[in-house]
């Protein structure tokens, strides 16, 4: 087996990135009017053998799948790249323990970094002790909570809270600075939407407070002051790293327009380094360049079903990697 380093990893990344899609690419699909016609583009570029929607979805799973086994099998530092996926085991018992509730089964995601059927038996069993300490702590406080009767926000805010504790611990050792500041904006930029959003749906500081998430540098009450007058948004963030790329959106009050700069901002952190030969943010960047990718070809599915417009596509269309 090659022994495993930044160098290896890179490598790997450089054959793959050939498959991408480009800009030129997301034109083409963006012009196509049909679902077939979608798939049939998707073929012509080499991207999969799909013929429908439900083709393009499972080939969607599969590609971020891959792309996540690869940052298993090429990371030299999991404790970094891990950071990365700790989301989907967040997602994985959110899932699992709702699924339990409703006596539903549970279709999980193999992106995570615990395996599916040890979150299996441990919600099964409500047996957390193996799990990393915020999500064991979390899933024993939504059990007491859920002793009634379950509420899903409840379960989504607790495991949510504790996947970005888990990261923000992390990042105490992490000599990383690009995914220090990564994870750091990341989790201002959650608190910044759920402010936001409380404020939209009428729902005052106390909500939103139970919402927040922990990580980056922005007081909780200075982002409960703008669950009370979202115009203070701009003042909050116009000093943070990202503040220039939501202006114009958070000015207007545009909540899709803010997270999808937001999201934005975040790979754009990232794809500097792409071609950095000795550093493992090009292995960071091709996982995070296959999940946009993904989204963005689910976006287009969903949109091509529906008839949607150009214009209505343009307002939540992420940039590629």
């Amino acid at each position: 087996m090659p022994q495993i380093s930044p160098a290896y990893a890179v490598g790997r990344v450089r054959v793959l990135e050939r498959t991408l899609l480009g800009s030129s690419q997301l034109e083409r699909l963006m012009a196509v009017q049909t679902v077939e016609e979608l798939a049939r583009a998707l073929v012509e570029m080499n991207w999969a053998e799909v013929r429908g929607r439900a083709d393009i979805e499972r080939m969607c799973g599969r590609h971020t799948q891959q792309a996540a086994q690869l940052v298993r099998d090429c990371s030299s530092d999991p404790q970094l790249t891990d950071c990365f996926l700790i989301q989907y085991d967040a997602l994985n018992l959110k899932v699992l323990y709702k699924a339990k509730a409703l006596g539903e089964e549970a279709a999980l995601s193999d992106m995570g970094t615990l395996e599916p059927a040890k979150l299996r038996q441990a919600v099964e069993e409500g047996n957390y002790r193996e799990l990393p300490r915020e999500l064991a702590q979390a899933m024993e406080d939504i059990e007491r909570h859920s002793a009634v009767k379950m509420d899903p926000l409840y379960v989504d805010a607790q495991l949510d809270k504790a996947a970005f504790a888990l990261i923000a611990n992390r990042m105490k050792g992490c000599k990383e600075a690009t995914v220090k500041q990564y994870f750091a904006c990341k989790a201002e930029l959650a608190n910044l939407m759920i402010a936001l959003r409380s404020a939209a749906m009428g729902r005052g500081a106390a909500f939103a407070g139970a919402l927040f998430v922990p990580g980056g540098e922005l007081k909780l009450e200075q982002l409960a002051q703008v669950v009370q007058d979202p115009q203070r948004a701009w003042n909050l963030i116009s000093q943070r790293p990202y503040g220039q790329a939501l202006k114009a959106a958070v000015k207007e009050g545009d909540l899709p327009a803010i997270e999808r700069a937001g999201d934005d901002y975040l790979l754009s952190l990232v794809r500097p380094h792409r071609y950095e030969p000795t550093s493992l943010l090009p292995l960071v960047g091709y996982l995070l360049a296959r999940t946009r990718e993904s989204q963005v070809i689910r976006l287009l599915a969903t949109a091509k079903a529906a008839g949607a417009g150009q214009d209505k596509i343009f307002a939540r269309l992420r940039a590629l990697y």
